[in-house]
């Protein structure tokens, strides 16, 4: 699996052939994306498979669940792909209630918002202790988070290659991505 960062809260997932767009910031941006996931619920659809709501869908064998957070027009997603499960929090103001981070149990990888105008990186730090992941990738102010979670800031990344075996369950490992 190959994870860049394109923009504040925008992610390229790529496995194989696949490739999965998390809140795309353009039209230009998607082509060639097999399916985009947009966090913020939208308006104006981009082409190309799009889920905004939540709900359980699959395609291309990954099963996506979203689960709504209350008071923000936002969706928590969890998707199953092949032998990894992996965690996505849009930009939110505030910590999700307990009920909605219900959909971020049992994943291996969390990407989530930690400070700036978002999630403050303490609230954000939290998350990440009670989900337990094994890789957290955050974006806003990473310094604050690295400090907040008790890991080394070190310089981001410009993508992030791993497979399953790469990560250990028992250790949380934070890595840190550059927007490309």
């Amino acid at each position: 699996m190959v994870i860049t960062k394109q923009g504040e809260s925008y992610f390229r997932i790529q496995n194989g052939e696949t490739v999965l767009l998390i809140d795309p910031t353009n039209q230009r941006s998607v082509r060639g994306a097999d399916i985009i996931l947009n966090t913020k619920t939208q308006e104006e659809k981009s082409e190309g498979l799009t889920i905004d709501h939540p709900g359980e869908y699959e395609i291309k064998g990954i099963r996506i669940e979203g689960t709504a957070v209350a008071e923000e027009a936002s969706t928590i997603y969890k998707i199953r792909w092949e032998d990894l499960v992996l965690g996505i929090l849009g930009p939110v103001s505030k910590e999700p209630d307990a009920k909605s981070q219900l959909g971020l149990q049992g994943i291996d990888v969390l990407i989530l918002p930690a400070g700036n105008k978002n999630l403050s990186a303490s609230a954000a730090a939290k998350i990440v202790r009670q989900t337990e992941p094994a890789l957290v990738i955050p974006w806003g102010d990473l310094k604050a988070f690295a400090k907040e979670i008790g890991a080394e800031f070190s310089s981001p990344e410009n993508k992030l290659t791993f497979k399953k075996k790469d990560l250990s369950p028992k250790a949380i490992k934070v890595a840190f991505l550059s927007e490309n």
